[in-house]
């Protein structure tokens, strides 16, 4: 892991070059549309009446369609010939943002077989199309409800550019168990707000069943999600509740995500409670990602997954059976040590863009952070039947193998396999940055140092050679320095009420917290627990490697004492002015009252 040195920015910088210092969550009244006078378009009367099929005529439909219409789609298992799409910005019917449509169905189909005639459902069968089965942008208010969508070739149903997303008994399926082949996401709501998403169900997808990306105010309730690769999953997005939900027989139940993507979106706020998670161990079917950090590096058998973000509760949860890990906690390291590389100085020379200064450089600039900050694991039920534990994943397979080794020598296999904790933690950006650079520099992290690194030398590309090509430019420097320097309680990683210890699960990091010349080699690279024991047993310290090897499973590196651990607020929802969520519609479920 290659991580910053004796660097010497500010003088080797200022030898050659002059640097410089830098300084929708609810609806109006007048944003509420009366619809009580809205048309109701009968698919299934049309369609006979026109002697066309239902596919041209949710077409029609969809491309002729005004604020407040109902598209009414007949019950039965109906093929459809190719993706349909809604632009609220594109309707022939008017010059205004169409709004508030409804799409209904007569009931969620599970499966195409179930969906016949007469049976109160509605399936839509995209096999043999191209693209996402529905596509949906630049709307506001819109409903989905009651029907099913199969065998898309992309997304099942995607939304993007919209303000206000009911998502209600909706199901979107890929029939065949596992396939990279099937279709990416299921339900997929991306740079949107204002979103539910309730009592549907999603299965197959070769990426995420639901999907909520890049967007804020979410409740997503009392879903099902079965054989996807992750079965629920948060990405940098803020203001969001997922409670209620089932996820099981997926590759990873429920993730939470914060990833490098550069468009200012990131993650924060996020409630996880009330799930029952439960024996997530299909292998991992997804297509390879560009992102070190897509959902091709899910470690099957994972329950849930939180990565590189910040402010997440995870709570009253009911998690069993995962032959991997219970619960994983990680910064962005773990997918990319790159993070914390040394930044290249060479303005002029071999750095002429942002992007050249660091891999990573243009979305610090952006505002990303790769490091957790405010996570907070309580009261939640785990639990391991015998004869689960197995423990795979190329992610992690480095940490397995060494954990094998080393509980071969020292205890702890379970059936001749290596145990990882159950509540898994990979603690290297905390150690980064709390370590501080130096004793002259006692204040200053590791991490704060490649950060100030990235900043000075961002600042000479715009002096001498953004500016000077276009002045108009603005300086960018990376926001919020302090995020990644020493731990404040309230930045920790907390577990508590999860039955460590005396309930027999286990909690642990990868890394050591705690500052400490032990964690680091002679070349300054960050030493694991496991890679500690090696350098004990080569000393010959027997006592030290046994107590290093017991921590691979239980250490106090997520211990709540004096912690004032992270505590989410409910997130509300608004479409056409009224609310959704826990204590706003909701106050029936256990943690809702």
């Amino acid at each position: 892991m290659k991580t910053i040195k004796k660097l010497q920015l500010a003088a080797a910088i200022a030898a050659g070059l002059t640097l410089v210092g830098c300084g929708s969550s609810s609806d109006s009244k007048s944003d509420i549309v009366d619809c009580s006078n809205g048309r109701t378009i009968d698919i299934a009367a049309n369609s006979i009446e026109n002697s066309t099929s239902i596919s041209d005529e949710i077409t029609t439909a969809l491309s002729t369609a005004k604020t407040c219409d109902t598209i009414v789609l007949p019950e039965g298992n109906h093929v459809i010939s190719s993706s349909l799409s809604f632009n609220g910005n594109g309707s022939l019917s008017q010059d205004t943002m169409v709004t508030n449509l409804t799409i209904k169905g007569a009931g969620m189909a599970k499966a195409t077989a179930d969906a016949t005639t007469g049976s109160g459902q509605t399936a839509l069968d995209f096999t043999g199309t191209q693209g996402d089965g529905f596509f949906i942008n630049n709307t506001k208010n819109i409903t989905l409800t009651d029907f099913g969508v199969f065998e898309a070739a992309n997304n099942a149903i995607k939304l993007k550019d919209t303000d206000g997303i009911i998502i209600d008994k909706v199901a979107t399926v890929w029939e065949t168990d596992y396939q990279q082949s099937n279709g990416a996401y299921g339900l997929y709501p991306v740079e949107t707000s204002n979103v539910l998403i309730q009592n549907s169900y999603v299965q197959g997808s070769a990426d995420a069943g639901v999907y909520v990306g890049q967007s804020d105010h979410i409740v997503v309730r009392n879903n099902v999600a079965i054989k996807n690769v992750a079965g629920i999953e948060i990405e940098n997005s803020t203001n969001a509740d997922v409670y209620g939900n089932t996820a099981e027989g997926n590759t990873g139940g429920i993730l939470v995500f914060d990833l490098p993507i550069g468009n200012g979106l990131y993650g924060s706020g996020v409630r996880m409670f009330d799930n029952t998670i439960t024996a997530n161990n299909a292998p991992n079917f997804a297509n390879t990602s560009s992102n070190a950090a897509g959902v091709h590096i899910v470690p099957p058998g994972t329950g849930v997954i939180v990565l590189s973000t910040s402010n997440v509760e995870i709570f009253n949860n009911t998690i069993t059976d995962h032959q991997t890990i219970s619960i994983a906690i990680s910064s962005y390291m773990l997918p990319d040590a790159e993070v914390a590389a040394i930044p290249d100085q060479g303005v002029g020379t071999s750095v002429f863009s942002y992007d050249d200064i660091q891999p990573y450089a243009s979305v610090y600039l952006d505002g990303w952070n790769p490091l957790l900050h405010g996570i907070n694991i309580h009261d939640n039920t785990i639990s391991v039947a015998a004869g689960v534990n197995a423990p795979e994943g190329a992610l992690i397979a480095d940490i397995i193998a060494g954990t094998e080794d080393v509980q071969t020598n020292f205890g702890g296999l379970i059936n001749g396999n290596a145990q990882l904790p159950h509540i898994f933690y990979d603690g290297v950006g905390e150690l980064l940055a709390n370590t501080p650079y130096d004793a002259a520099e006692a204040d200053t992290s590791i991490f704060q140092t490649i950060i100030g690194g990235i900043n000075q030398i961002a600042s000479a590309v715009f002096l001498n050679i953004i500016a000077p090509a276009d002045d108009k430019a603005t300086l960018k420097q990376i926001p919020n320095v302090d995020k990644f320097g020493a731990y404040s309680n309230e930045d920790r990683v907390c577990q508590s009420g999860n039955g460590v210890g005396d309930g027999g699960i286990t909690a642990a990091s990868v890394f050591e917290t705690t500052p400490s010349a032990s964690n680091f080699d002679t070349n300054g690279e960050p030493l694991s627990k496991l890679e500690m024991i090696d350098v004990a047993i080569g000393a010959g310290d027997m006592s030290s490697a046994a107590t290093l090897a017991a921590s691979i499973l239980n250490d106090d590196s997520m211990t709540c004492d004096d912690i004032v651990a992270y505590k989410g607020e409910p997130a509300v929802m608004t479409f056409n002015g009224e609310t959704f969520g826990c204590e706003s519609d909701d106050t029936e479920s256990e943690f809702c009252q």
